[in-house]
């Protein structure tokens, strides 16, 4: 009987849940951290030591959005701008991507600290449009964030092709105003390309906010805003090592 309600125990504490989940992940991660050293490709090798240890679909997708090869690490340190570093500069949100991800944040889901520095959840694996039915809460967060750090405009950009899309874009231009930030909410059938493209042209001078790691490869700079919230809240994420 000790032993059930010890099980009972563990699966209703999101807590402890959270950490019996890192400590059965940190063996693979550095499995696979030493694999990735030897030049093996990333996708295989998680698999591979996923295998092994006979991981579920969830533990696996966690691995993936934490460890990352050695050559992807130091780019995007690199581009990863400071949470005061954004007074007077243009900034172009990847719309779901922080909205999502501070959503988790307030759900109190787990945000991991992955290899490249950057912050992520992993509910973003599942359906963007039912997670994005309630996010008011995550994006007055992200709103008030900004009021404070004094970007010089801000621009909104999300996936045309998810459903109320450009709802979402017209109730944030009403937000904006609110909040008295300058800027804009949009939508694009091409979103992601629009965020490489204008994120990586030195022109533009802009700074993307995102942890999409194909998004970070592409652009100058990026701002991580769920993980500078965290830092404010006192809030410390998950880390497999």
């Amino acid at each position: 009987m000790r032993d059930l309600h010890e099980s009972s125990a563990d699966f209703s504490d999101p807590c402890l849940k959270e950490e019996r989940l890192r400590k059965k992940l940190l063996k693979p991660a550095r499995d696979i951290r030493s694999i990735l050293r030897w030049g093996y490709p990333k996708f295989s090798t998680i698999r591979f030591v996923a295998d092994h240890f006979q991981l579920s679909l969830e533990e696996r997708q966690i691995l993936t959005r934490v460890v990352m090869p050695p050559d992807r690490i130091v780019s995007r340190i690199n581009k990863k701008i400071a949470c005061n570093g954004i007074k007077d500069r243009k900034l172009l949100l990847d719309g779901y991507n922080v909205l999502l991800s501070m959503d988790s944040l307030l759900k109190k889901e787990p945000m991991w600290f992955c290899d490249d520095g950057y912050i992520r959840d992993t509910r973003y694996y599942f359906s963007k449009a039912k997670q994005a039915e309630d996010i008011e809460e995550a994006l007055n967060a992200v709103l008030k964030f900004l009021s404070e750090a004094g970007p010089n405009s801000v621009i909104f950009l999300f996936d045309a092709q998810i459903s109320r899309s450009g709802e979402l874009a017209g109730f944030i231009r009403y937000k904006l105003k609110e909040y008295g930030i300058s800027g804009e909410a949009k939508t694009s059938k091409i979103a992601d390309f629009e965020l490489k493209t204008e994120g990586g042209n030195p022109e533009k001078n802009l700074i993307v906010a995102t942890s999409d790691g194909i998004i970070i490869d592409s652009v100058l700079e990026v701002l991580d805003i769920p993980a500078c919230l965290m830092e404010k809240m006192g809030i410390e994420p998950v880390r497999l090592y």
